[in-house]
């Protein structure tokens, strides 16, 4: 008789624990901590629209990098980025090329760095972002796709040269 009695109760509390575990689950996975430049130039490719050529470079130092297992490669936790953006049409000149920039890609958070989420929005409490972004420039306007290797070539070799100098000690 009392176990009838306590049958709808617990019944109720499993539900809700299973809800509970469910939803849990729907939310994504924190952003590695370290990444490659490939991946970095993945991800600016893909959620950003705007972003028609990109090069990421590791940087930061020896705290920011760390080998991938048996020294294959390195991925790090900051890293340069060069971006063009798309053309835009302007009216009555037509259309003008993209906009290179660079700026710092961090995937942690860091004080002065803007937090970037793509999750629909940043409207769900509790979404990690995505990465954060700072030190933002502009290295030319109106630049071709020749002009973006033109310019981002020379400096993001002499990053790579400095950072393949040093030694990984993230971890």
């Amino acid at each position: 008789m009392n176990v009838i009695r306590f049958l709808p109760a617990t019944l109720v509390l499993c539900g809700l624990g299973l809800l509970v575990i469910d939803s849990a689950g729907a939310v994504p996975k924190p952003p590695p901590k370290y990444w490659s430049p490939a991946r970095c130039e993945r991800v600016m490719l893909t959620q950003h629209p705007a972003v028609r050529q990109v090069i990421c470079v590791g940087s930061g130092g020896p705290t920011t990098c760390r080998w991938m297992s048996g020294h294959r490669a390195r991925l790090y936790s900051e890293l340069t980025v060069f971006t063009r953006l798309r053309q835009r049409y302007v009216a009555g000149s037509g259309v003008e090329p993209g906009v290179v920039r660079s700026f710092t890609l961090v995937t942690r958070a860091r004080t002065g760095f803007d937090r970037i989420v793509h999750h629909y929005g940043d409207q769900y409490a509790g979404w990690p972002a995505d990465f954060f972004n700072g030190h933002v420039r502009v290295l030319a306007t109106r630049a071709t796709p020749a002009r973006f290797r033109s310019i981002v070539a020379p400096i993001a070799a002499r990053l790579r040269e400095k950072e393949e100098t040093t030694s990984c000690t993230g971890g």
